[in-house]
């Protein structure tokens, strides 16, 4: 845990990896297990730790194909399957399986048991929603060869978030442009969100990294984007918030509310309504604080903690703890369905540590951390030698405990990217007791900071770790009958995100109740416009086009209801035009020119108001600002610097030769494996490579089994002569079943000889294959699997496998 006053205790239960932690409405705990299994936990000693689990519902008969998401729903638990939305109906502890939907178009090019509908939520009406993954994830567009046209389907149901009515008689799409949304859930107020899984790696500014996204009907959510040529007519909308950097895969999505017949959340009480978000490939839990503005969300987040395993779920409970279910394995996807996983019950003590609410720079040099309640440390005593500063585009807060990474050479790139440490100067708590700053020798570039800071400040033996960077506004309020100045930092420019954002800030609390009072209020900006309406070109994007010059319009807007709410807003030197109480800016963004805003607001009366939004020349809906657009007045931007791409593994390596070797008979890879558009179907698709880093390719062809591909598991038959036949799953109905072996042949088993199907714990691809290989030609297949073809641009984008 980053933050103090949390206490960490491992179930006492084995189990198989579970995806998914359910709670019904009467407090009972469901699990979903990965091998298809749903286990009810129980509490039986009373000691809060789960220490019994029973089934619910037993997978015998492989009904329940591996599945993520499962949710509470009129009448028993729903998961989204294969093929079809399952509900398996309570009958007062056993279950009974019924199909609520199905039999939508399958993804192209199916091969084995591809992840197909994930994430799904109930609302209180009793509608069912669920997302369905892309078409094809490795080539989005769907481009013909023949005719260099498009052939995706905006129209299909494959990338949408869908509803299916309570009758379960209507489903239809709500929005499209999803990738795979592995997780939805409803917040208190009605509104659907989902986390949508990272794309930009196979299709360069599409899904730059892992998303959370408010669902709003009609929308498109940008995979694939926009193009000139193969998609021009779409809007892509936004995301709430990117988890950064790339490759996190957020998966379990809750919001902190009390749940389960319980009156708890988990956490301060003002962690309430937050989303509590997993991140399987880093092994992380983050909070998002979410603020709900005249035009739309805006999204504040917080690393709460890293774990040694693949974090895929973590949800409140009834009793206010926060139940994580873990992985074993390595990343992207661990041991799979036989593979056993952990559960985790972080529990919070509300007397124990002070909490971090809001880190900031208020100048170039100087790094505040404000706190939810007095501190523990004199401002006398200096802390100087116990704090320390990281600075770069890639710090996260806690980066030390990052313990894995997922294999992909953007990743390994970003580790390479330049990271200083920051002198620390001074360290000290603040006169109000409240605060602690931190005096660095410079932080004027807008990139990240981590900061870590001595738990015994807050009441804690262990460290803190907190994110800063150089977002928000400088605020000034000057009373109109004289007295004493407000100055200060906040989040945000509109001042419902600000308030939203600041409720635990005993200092923010002093600045909304002042400014009820007469006087001005005066606020200083850059606006990032640009990158806003661009949020996916990233240094590592290489786009086939240029985008148009585009024009964008802000909009400010106050408090009408007051007659001395009068607004004044300059750009620059030049004051922009007010009509009402309302002024626009309309402009043409560029890259790294920031629009500097300096807006004043007369106050008294009552607690004024200032709407800020956005919308272009082509989309004239209003949208909110994100955090990250919104930069202090003083902050430089970051010029991003081009990660070395150099793998001295390949020195000596080559190409043609290696493909010889992928396509030969001596590896036979070609069997089970296609390499862009030639080869076999069985296993996964390795054309993505170019993107992955040395080691990890590695290790997943010297250990096939340490991380198993969802979408390529291998099931074992048991035939009722006694023998077994192993395979992917290429086909299963009632009347046969198909696998796909190692051979790269096709077996048909009629299914009246089938006596069992269970995934197997291992890897169809054999350990040992390298060993038929010398250490030359060993480095020509890496050289052919993890290069582009000599011949094709080096910056040229090419498409491969999936995360999910």
């Amino acid at each position: 845990m980053l933050v103090p006053g949390f206490t960490v205790r491992e179930l006492p239960l084995q189990l198989n990896n579970i995806n998914n932690l359910v709670f019904a409405p009467d407090g009972r705990l469901f699990a979903l297990c990965y091998d298809g299994n749903v286990l009810q936990l129980k509490d039986t000693n009373g000691d809060g730790l789960e220490d019994t689990a029973t089934h619910f519902y037993k997978n015998d008969k492989n009904e329940i194909l591996p599945s993520i998401g499962m949710c509470w729903g009129p009448g028993g638990l729903y998961i989204a399957s294969q093929g079809r939305v399952i509900r398996l109906r309570d009958k007062g502890g056993t279950a009974e399986l019924e199909t609520v939907t199905g039999g939508w178009v399958k993804p192209t090019g199916v091969a084995g048991s591809n992840l197909d509908s994930i994430g799904i939520a109930s609302d209180k009406s009793g509608n069912i929603f669920f997302g369905l993954g892309c078409d094809k994830w490795n080539e989005a567009y769907r481009v013909n060869q023949a005719t260099g046209k498009s052939e995706y389907n905006i129209r299909s149901e494959r990338g949408t978030i869908l509803k299916v009515s309570p009758d379960w008689k209507k489903r239809e799409p709500i929005c499209t442009g999803m990738r795979f949304p592995v997780s939805l859930a409803f917040n208190a107020a009605g509104d659907l969100f989902c986390t949508d899984q990272e794309g930009a790696t196979w299709l360069p500014n599409g899904n730059p990294f892992d998303e959370l996204l408010h669902i709003q009907p009609g929308r498109h959510y940008g995979f694939p984007p926009r193009h000139p040529k193969y998609l021009p007519g779409v809007i892509d909308e936004p995301s709430t918030f990117d988890y950064a950097p790339q490759h996190q895969s957020t998966c379990g999505l809750h919001f902190n509310e009390p749940v389960g017949g319980g009156k708890k959340i988990f956490g301060p009480a003002w962690w309430r309504g937050d989303a509590i978000v997993a991140g399987e490939s880093r092994g992380k839990i983050w909070r998002t604080k979410l603020v709900k503005t005249a035009a739309g969300y805006v999204a504040q987040n917080n690393l709460i903690a890293c774990l040694s395993l693949l974090t895929i779920d973590a949800v409140p409970t009834p009793q206010g703890d926060l139940l994580v279910a873990c992985h074993s394995g390595q990343p992207d996807w661990g041991t799979g369905p036989s593979g056993k996983g952990k559960l985790f019950k972080i529990s919070y003590a509300d007397v124990i540590g002070a909490q971090p609410v809001l880190a900031f720079a208020t100048s170039p040099a100087t790094i505040r951390v404000v706190f939810d309640r007095p501190l523990y440390a004199s401002p006398v005593l200096n802390f100087t030698k116990q704090c320390a500063v990281t600075m770069g585009r890639y710090v996260t807060a806690g980066e030390r405990f990052e313990s894995f990474r997922p294999g992909y050479q953007v990743v390994k790139n970003q580790q390479t990217m330049p990271r200083f440490e920051s002198s620390v100067l001074s360290a000290r708590t603040e006169a109000d007791n409240r605060s602690f700053v931190v005096r660095t020798g410079g932080a004027a570039e807008a990139v990240n900071y981590g900061l870590t800071l001595p738990g015994s400040i807050a009441g804690s033996g262990k460290e803190m770790d907190v994110l800063a960077d150089l977002t928000g506004v400088t605020a000034l309020w000057k009373p109109a009958k004289g007295g004493e100045d407000w100055t200060g930092w906040l989040p945000h420019l509109d001042l419902t995100a600000a308030r939203g954002f600041t409720v635990a800030s005993a200092a923010h609390d002093e600045f909304f109740k002042r400014i009820k009072e007469q006087g001005t209020l005066t606020l200083r900006v850059r606006l990032d416009l640009w990158q806003m309406l661009h949020p996916a070109v990233q240094p590592e994007s290489k786009l086939d086009y240029e985008y148009p010059p585009e024009t964008v319009t802000v909009v400010l807007k106050a408090n009408s209801t007051f007659t001395n709410s009068t607004l004044t807003v300059s750009v620059g030197t030049n004051r922009a035009p007010i009509v009402g109480n309302e002024a626009r800016i309309t402009t043409q963004p560029k890259e790294n020119r920031w629009l500097p805003l300096e807006v004043t607001l007369a106050t008294g009366g009552g607690p004024p108001s200032l709407n800020v939004s956005w919308f272009t020349a082509e989309d004239p809906r209003p949208r909110a600002f994100p955090l990250r657009r919104i930069l202090l007045p003083w902050a430089k931007p970051h010029v991003a610097v081009a990660a070395a791409t150099h793998v001295a593994e390949l020195d000596g390596g080559d190409w043609e030769r290696g493909r010889k070797i992928f396509f030969g008979d001596q590896a036979t890879c070609y069997k089970c494996h296609q390499m862009r558009g030639e080869g076999g179907e069985i296993g996964a698709n390795l054309s993505n490579l170019i993107y992955r880093d040395y080691a990890s390719v590695l290790r997943d062809i010297t250990e096939p089994s340490a991380a198993i591909n969802p979408e390529h598991l291998s099931y074992n038959v048991a035939l009722k002569d006694g023998s077994v036949e192993t395979g992917v799953v290429i086909k299963n109905d009632q009347k046969e079943i198909v696998l796909g072996q190692v051979t790269g042949q096709h077996l048909t088993i009629p299914k009246e000889k089938v006596a069992g199907l269970k995934a197997s714990a291992v890897s169809l691809m054999p350990e040992g294959l390298l060993k038929a290989l010398n250490a030359q030609q060993q480095k020509d297949l890496m050289t052919f699997l993890l290069t582009p073809p000599p011949q094709e641009n080096k910056d040229q984008s090419l498409t491969g496998g999936s995360k999910k």
